[in-house]
């Protein structure tokens, strides 16, 4: 085979494909010769530590999670509220209970219905949230925690390249939860 005359002595020119040296060049091996691919091809839109790049598939299913992510995140914010509210009505209610009975006397019947009122009130709502708001809330955070370790599983600490990212964004379709 003679050697072109405008390559340096001791380089052969490379009878791989374009794509195929693109494919080297991603995989951190250099060709003689200068077949490389090119900076800004390879243009990297988040550092990320090493591991295989994310693909736009894969790209498009973390998308899709960290949209996941953002809904519930409000909805478990949403969800905390209410407990939180309902729990320092609870309290309140509590409080109530020990002042009516504290000031109670045994002839006082309005009292004492007023106190079983507030006692009927006081059980609805500790039962409100033992067997309603906490184990929905607790559900949620069960299915958030699960939802992050699969976002962290399959799409943190990988690479993304600027194009892929472009790609999986272009026409973006989630399914619904």
């Amino acid at each position: 085979m003679q050697k072109p005359r405008n390559q340096p002595r001791g380089v052969a020119r490379s009878a791989l494909p374009a794509a195929a040296a693109l494919a080297l060049g991603l995989c951190g091996i250099g060709l003689a010769g200068g077949l490389s691919a090119s900076a800004d091809s390879l243009q990297v839109a988040q550092a990320a530590g090493s591991g295989t790049p994310l693909s736009v598939t894969e790209l498009r299913d973390c998308l899709c999670i960290e949209q996941q992510m953002s809904a519930d995140h409000d909805d478990l914010a949403l969800r905390q509220d209410l407990l939180n509210e309902r729990q320092q009505e609870l309290a309140n209610i509590d409080q109530q209970v020990m002042e009516q009975r504290s000031n109670l006397s045994p002839q006082d019947t309005v009292g004492q219905q007023v106190l079983k009122d507030l006692m009927a009130q006081q059980q609805n709502l500790r039962t409100l949230v033992q067997n309603d708001l906490r184990p929905a809330y607790n559900t949620k955070v069960d299915e958030w925690n699960a939802l992050v370790a699969k976002y962290n599983s399959q799409c943190a600490d990988r690479p993304r390249y600027t194009m892929d990212v472009k790609a999986a964004q272009q026409d973006l379709q989630c399914p619904k939860p």
